[in-house]
């Protein structure tokens, strides 16, 4: 056989390798990512009752609910890729809203449902052999500071937004006891414009992104999740009215809470360990969390 001839083998098989490799790809229906809801590893809703530290008050969730953006996946074969969204209720300009409002899962009366937990992908989404994902808590500074009377769901509920200076709250968590709230709400501070109703030019001092790369653990032929740890968020923070935060950068209660979003290094371009944030591809998870 001549050198030619072994030359055209060699590239009919390396082609059909790769065909093969996108087509079981491509031939996967599984578009989601679920998101969970965790307390201490327990999975927690609406009418889960917890209590932050041994003997304090119990604490219910009012609202819980923050975008993530911009994500990737990363395969052996072909390095990082950015997964696209399918444009939804919950979805727009690949950002996504998760989480719940149980007032208004409460109190629905007719009103719109604003309980997402799955992150929807395009066909085309490359997440089946990945070993990691990355995605940032937040929403991008192109699209934070537009009026959201004129953006689309879900970038333009009114609970989600401060003014046009500082933008979307990126994460929205109020929790309660029988006579007592707290509340963190993670934005954007420190942006400069000419008044509050003013979008900024420029970033702002304190963007207050966080951009997670982790790795995708337990991979097998099950589904993605995505989990979300409360008890690490709010380790080592005392809830009280008056341990509330609205991403001051002084305040040392969020400082603590940027300390457990970003393993102590609030300053870190990319987080590659969280204890708030974990992926895990199985057939054994729970179905979804329970805000009913």
């Amino acid at each position: 056989m001549s050198n030619k001839s072994y030359i055209f083998i060699a590239i009919f098989i390396f082609i059909a390798s790769v065909a093969s490799y996108f087509f079981s790809l491509a031939s996967s229906d599984n578009r989601q990512m679920n998101v969970q809801l965790l307390w201490q590893g327990e999975k927690i809703g609406c009418q889960a009752a917890f209590n932050a530290h041994t003997g304090s008050k119990t604490w219910f969730i009012e609202q819980l609910q923050f975008f993530i953006s911009d994500v990737e996946f990363h395969s052996e074969h072909l390095g990082w890729q950015k997964a696209m969204l399918n444009n939804t209720a919950f979805q727009a300009n690949n950002t996504v809203l998760l989480g719940t409002n149980c007032r208004d899962t409460q109190h629905k009366n007719g009103a719109r449902n604003t309980d997402n937990w799955a992150v929807d992908f395009q066909t085309t989404v490359l997440m089946n052999n990945a070993s990691r994902i990355r995605f940032t808590l937040g929403v991008p500074f192109e699209v934070n500071h537009l009026n959201p009377i004129h953006q689309p769901s879900p970038l333009n509920l009114s609970s989600m937004f401060w003014v046009w200076q500082t933008g979307h709250k990126f994460m929205r968590i109020e929790l309660a006891t029988n006579n007592e709230q707290w509340l963190f709400h993670l934005g954007s501070t420190g942006c400069q414009s000419t008044s509050v109703m003013r979008p900024p030019k420029q970033q702002c001092r304190y963007p207050n992104r966080f951009t997670f790369d982790l790795p995708i653990t337990e991979q097998n032929d099950g589904d993605l999740w995505l989990n979300m740890d409360l008890a690490a968020l709010l380790s080592n923070v005392d809830l009280s009215a008056l341990s509330s935060c609205q991403s001051e950068h002084d305040n040392i209660r969020c400082q603590q809470l940027l300390t457990n979003l970003s393993v102590g290094n609030t300053n870190a371009p990319v987080i590659t360990q969280s204890s708030v944030f974990n992926a895990i591809k199985t057939k054994d998870m729970n179905q979804g969390t329970d805000v009913e």
